[in-house]
């Protein structure tokens, strides 16, 4: 069991040691030494930081994974040493290379932050000692469970306005939630691998990432996108407004700094000429049936002010082969008569039958009412969002009018992925 007194940076300070290739460290007859992997911002399009990651080989020099090296050590109850440990090696090795403003990713056990603050007196020790400003280090929450949630929350509350800053790792499994994201309030959040490969696998989840990255942004925090390595993910995440993105796409973590950024620049120019070509692609037919969608909607709005007829009024909005569903709200956003379903459109599926009839209901918090009402005579759309009456991601597009009741707004579903656009 570790003592209070190993814990020391000076105690720790003596287990490392420096050699040809950097700083090392010996754990019960494991040689311990640090690679890094960059992280680069879409936006800047630059490295902004690198995270520093532990490798292990044992006394014939095989490699020794370290999720196995600290499960050993949890057993012997000396986690928090070899996690102390590690980081002094990690920046020992990254202030060597004369990185000049760059930051650092330190992952850390979630456990270390649970007892008051020890921990912030150990990280204000190996900034003075290495010369490292805190703003740029961050502490990487690693994905594994605290004895005690609260008090790691708690701790982190205390210390803000904080001069370093909390990165959540592996979101999307196991303890890394949202329940964390509330609670621990992080400067990042870091997407799991696992959620990365699924939306690039085209699966209908790249829609998903975008809805989930947006919610984190909403929620005050930055997001990186670790183990990218496919063009089809890094696309799908550059749509979706990804801050950072890190893996092997831009290559393999190296022990020097520099080795390990080298390939950046081109891959940067690399990446957004793929993304342009991408973007395009995907944004044509996009152009196309939105501008459709808006005409349709208009010319099925000036007959509903003309005449009132909600289902001649349809028949204009239905030429377009992706309408679904028009429907009239007043103007506090009340939908007072059923709306009009496409020909091609069956009877509500049985497991929505208790959002059907769909009358009486207040569509007034949706974003296409309240900019519909914000602008009358111009188109407003929202989308993709579920709707409740397809079951399914839609597009809604509306207009404000003076029909024969007043002011109101004329609003109808699209499906784009139904077919091609245009007139039937």
């Amino acid at each position: 069991m570790s003592t209070v007194d190993e814990l020391t940076l000076p105690r720790l300070l003596p287990r490392i040691v420096r050699d040809g290739a950097g700083w090392s460290a010996n754990w019960r007859s494991i040689t311990l030494y640090s690679v890094f992997q960059p992280v680069l911002s879409i936006t800047h399009q630059r490295i902004v930081g690198y995270e520093a990651l532990l490798r292990a080989t044992d006394p014939a020099g095989n490699p020794v994974r370290p999720d196995i090296l600290f499960a050993q050590a949890e057993a012997h109850a000396n986690a928090p040493i070899l996690d102390r440990l590690s980081r002094c090696l990690h920046v020992a090795n990254f202030v060597e290379q004369k990185i000049d403003t760059c930051w650092l990713f330190l992952n850390a056990l979630p456990q270390v932050f649970e007892t008051r603050w020890p921990h912030r007196a150990f990280i204000d020790e190996l900034s003075a000692h290495f010369g490292l400003p805190h703003e740029r280090i961050v502490i990487e929450l690693l994905e594994q469970p605290a004895g005690d949630e609260a008090a790691v929350a708690r701790t982190l509350a205390a210390t803000r306005p904080r001069d370093f800053l909390i990165a959540i790792d592996d979101f999307g499994t196991g303890f890394s939630n949202f329940d964390r994201v509330w609670r621990f309030r992080p400067d990042i959040v870091k997407l799991d691998r696992s959620l990365i490969a699924r939306a690039g696998k085209r699966e209908g989840d790249e829609t998903l990432m975008t809805h989930l990255i947006a919610m984190l942004h909403q929620a005050g925090t930055l997001v990186l996108a670790e183990g990218v390595e496919t063009d089809d993910e890094l696309m799908i995440l550059m749509q979706a407004d990804v801050d950072f993105v890190q893996g092997f796409w831009f290559g393999q973590p190296q022990t020097s700094v520099q080795a390990a950024g080298a390939a950046a620049p081109c891959l940067i120019e690399s990446m957004w000429q793929k993304y342009a070509a991408y973007d395009v692609a995907n944004a044509r037919y996009q152009r196309l049936g939105f501008e459709s969608f808006a005409e349709a909607v208009r010319a099925g709005a000036m007959v509903f002010a003309a005449t009132g007829d909600l289902p001649q009024a349809a028949e204009h909005v239905f030429r377009v082969s992706e309408a679904r569903r028009v429907f009239v709200l007043d103007a506090n956003g009340l939908q007072q008569r059923p709306s009009v379903a496409s020909h091609d459109v069956g009877p509500p599926p049985a497991r929505l039958a208790p959002l059907f009839p769909d009358t009486l209901c207040n569509w007034s918090r949706r974003a296409y009412f309240r900019h519909a009402l914000a602008a009358p005579g111009r188109v407003a759309m929202m989308g993709p969002h579920y709707s409740l009456t397809e079951g399914e991601d839609c597009y809604t597009t509306a207009i404000a009018i003076n029909g024969k009741d007043g002011l109101e707004v004329f609003c109808a579903d699209f499906l784009p992925d139904r077919s091609r656009a245009g007139p039937r």
